[in-house]
């Protein structure tokens, strides 16, 4: 018979030593094959989130203004809302504002991001009823063919029919489910000798089908969403706000600042002369003449990324300070339809 043996020392230590190799590369491939697939998951929400802020933020952009300037000259619309001052259409009229936000009470950024405020009509489909007539000198009540949700008490509303139009701030609170809802508007601030166009204020009529204008008011922010990431940093996100209901909504989270840069014509003229600042288009009191908008953004994915400490990022012509998170900058031009002829 044979006497069994087993392996010796020498050879357990020497199969042990194989399986540790064995197993350390099979811990660093899974090691580097999940830093990669992170890397890759964070890039792709980066992209996801980027790309879909950039076109929803052009999409409100473009029909900015649509429907608000009904082409008539400043002296034929009576603003009534405002003592019949035709210079406050001018500042109604404008589709697009913004501002740098300090942090300031009534800012709605982070401080150190831009605000964009964008204007257009409420796209709402109602006329003035048949037989109206505004009458000065005392509160007024007219009746409206259907409901718009710009119907709000305190806010101002435009009637108009080819010839002429007339701003006047509500002040009651239309009823939403009246057939005919009616508008109230106070006499304080009417001017029975008012002449805007060469009609006065007192023996305003208009031709049928007068259109009741509302007007949509909507702010583009980025500001923290009171989320903390993995790491425990907190979270921000690009809000929109309709600033005539006050509600807010996040639209997409990890957009860490945004710029926006406003491509300025010449009077008259369509051609992008210079893309300014909003401090610099407000000195120069140039928001008229704005043509395009650039947009750009700053996202930063969740949590630390294998190698994003070394990235190497420009926004708004400074290098961004890298912390081990993965972030990516967007860019986009935008011109506003309802400016270029």
């Amino acid at each position: 018979m044979h006497r069994q043996r087993g392996i010796s020392l020498i050879e357990l230590m020497i199969a042990m030593l194989i399986g540790l190799v064995i197993t350390g590369a099979v811990i660093q491939v899974f090691l580097s094959s999940k830093a990669t697939f992170s890397m890759q998951g964070n890039m792709s929400r980066l992209q996801e989130n980027g790309r879909f802020a950039l076109q929803y933020l052009a999409a409100q952009a473009r029909p900015a203004g649509v429907g608000m300037g009904i082409r008539m000259p400043e002296e034929q619309i009576c603003i009534v809302a405002s003592a019949a001052d035709p210079a406050d259409w001018a500042r109604l009229n404008r589709p697009v504002w913004g501002k740098r936000s300090t942090g300031a009470a009534g800012d709605l950024g982070l401080s150190g991001t831009d605000e964009v405020y964008l204007f257009s009509n409420d796209d709402c489909n109602a006329f003035l009823t048949d037989t109206e007539v505004l009458e000065p000198g005392k509160n007024a009540n007219v009746k409206v063919t259907a409901y718009c949700p710009s119907m709000r008490q305190n806010q101002v509303v435009m009637i108009a029919d080819m010839e002429k139009a007339v701003l006047i701030r509500i002040t009651n609170s239309p009823a939403a489910n009246a057939p005919n809802p009616t508008l109230a508007h106070s006499a304080g601030t009417n001017s029975k000798t008012a002449e805007c166009g060469g009609f006065k204020f007192s023996d305003i009529t208009f031709q049928s089908p007068a259109r009741v204008i509302g007007f949509e008011h909507k702010a583009f922010y980025v500001a923290a969403t009171a989320r903390n990431g993995s790491n425990g940093q907190p979270v921000r996100a690009l809000f929109v706000r309709d600033t005539v209901s006050g509600v807010a909504e996040e639209v997409v989270e990890g957009v860490e600042a945004m710029r926006v840069r406003y491509g300025v014509a010449l009077a008259g003229r369509d051609a992008v002369q210079q893309y300014m600042t909003a401090a610099e288009v407000e000195a120069a009191n140039r928001w008229g003449d704005v043509r395009t908008l650039g947009f750009e953004l700053l996202l930063v994915a969740d949590g630390k990324t294998s190698g994003a400490e070394a990235q190497s990022l420009t926004f708004d012509g400074a290098a961004v300070v890298a912390d081990g998170r993965l972030r990516q900058v967007y860019r986009t031009v935008v011109a506003l339809r309802n400016r270029i002829e």
